[in-house]
């Protein structure tokens, strides 16, 4: 019962099946190999890096929408303006993280 916990909570956590099963061990260890509990150490601060990083991008993603939301509310000249500014931002955060998007993949479009 406790390992199908642990799998669940794995699940949970966004960990594939294919990693659950290829990573962990749920049966009752003896001993414990130092060298093991170091790959899973590293294992997870990859997946806890991962998942920090996908936090940061859906704080953007909602700040976005609340901007386009706040515009579209009470639109005006002012509004529109502030909401260019954010995917301003957005897109030179965006453009910094992953060089190889280039002009041409926004069709040139630079606004």
């Amino acid at each position: 019962m406790v390992d199908l916990m642990n799998i669940q909570i794995m699940q949970y956590a966004d960990f594939s099946l294919e990693e659950i099963k290829g990573k962990f061990q749920f049966h009752r260890m003896q001993s414990v190999d130092p060298a093991y509990c170091q790959e899973i150490a590293e294992f997870l601060d990859a997946k806890k890096a991962e998942a920090r990083k996908k936090i940061a991008h859906l704080e953007k993603v909602s700040q976005l929408l609340d901007v386009v939301i706040n515009t579209l509310k009470d639109f005006n000249h002012e509004s529109d303006q502030q909401l260019a500014v954010f995917v301003r931002e957005i897109y030179r955060d965006l453009h910094n993280k992953e060089p190889e998007i280039t002009k041409e993949d926004c069709d040139g479009h630079q606004n």
